[in-house]
């Protein structure tokens, strides 16, 4: 009898060290899987192959040596990239998904130009960059230096703006598309050109929004109307009123009528 119990102990401890081995090979082969193919999904800003490059995630040959934690890191320092999820697929295949920060302005200050993420930080212009079909702020040379992947959030003169161009976007999503350049003026005046049209819309300061709003009304009945040929300029800095600058025919200047 005891025989036959050592013979059974010894079965089950037989047992248990076979699957215990078998579960840390397995484990093992798991952890350790060879990454053979990267792509990546959700890029609209660069090609796949420019976040590669980046990355150093071009060469093959460097891809047995990779875990998913280095393609992630990697990937999340581009200023362009918010975060990235990185999986494998199976067979070492790795898929990326990237999410990028979303571009609100292009920032112009003397020759320097710079993005502005809808998060108020401040991005690099690169060259390759695709999709900048976006209002441009115009600032002057005396604002305060931009550092890039800083702040703007503190910056009240940037953040009156860029609140403009949302109220804009919520309320009249044509007139957003029109909407070109917004021009600080050595911060005395807000002024905004629109692409279609030539003449300006001069906002001035104080009630910026309620000046907007003003405008997006109006603007719904301006467009496509002749007169839009003849304006030189619409102007909203007198509260209350909006004056539109007449450019008479066979006259260089304009007059000035409510």
């Amino acid at each position: 009898m005891n025989k036959v119990i050592k013979i059974l102990n010894m079965v089950f401890l037989v047992g248990i060290l076979g699957g215990v081995f078998y579960l840390s090979f397995n484990l093992k082969s798991k952890s350790v899987a060879i990454v053979q193919s990267i792509s990546i999904e959700g890029n609209e800003h660069l090609t796949c192959e420019q976040y590669l490059n980046y990355a150093n995630l071009s060469d093959k040959n460097t891809y047995p040596a990779l875990s998913l934690q280095l393609i992630k890191n990697r990937l999340e320092k581009h200023p362009y990239v918010e975060h990235a999820d990185v999986r494998f697929t199976g067979e070492g295949k790795v898929i990326i998904k990237i999410f990028e920060k979303v571009f609100e302005s292009l920032i112009l200050k003397n020759d320097e130009h710079y993005l502005l993420s809808d998060r108020m930080q401040i991005l690099p212009v690169l060259p390759e960059a695709k999709k900048i079909d976006i209002p441009v702020i115009c600032v002057d040379s005396s604002m305060g230096g931009f550092k890039v992947l800083s702040t703007l959030k503190n910056n009240n003169e940037i953040l009156t703006i860029v609140k403009l161009i949302a109220v804009v976007k919520l309320l009249n999503p044509e007139l957003y598309d029109n909407l070109s350049l917004i021009d600080l003026q050595n911060n005395k005046d807000i002024v905004m050109d629109l692409s279609s049209v030539n003449y300006q819309i001069r906002l001035g300061r104080g009630s910026e929004i309620n000046k907007i709003i003003y405008f997006s009304n109006f603007w719904n009945y301006l467009k496509g109307k002749e007169i839009n040929q003849y304006l030189e300029y619409v102007d909203l800095r007198y509260s209350g009123h909006i004056f539109l600058g007449i450019i008479e025919p066979g006259k260089e200047e304009g007059n000035k009528k409510s």
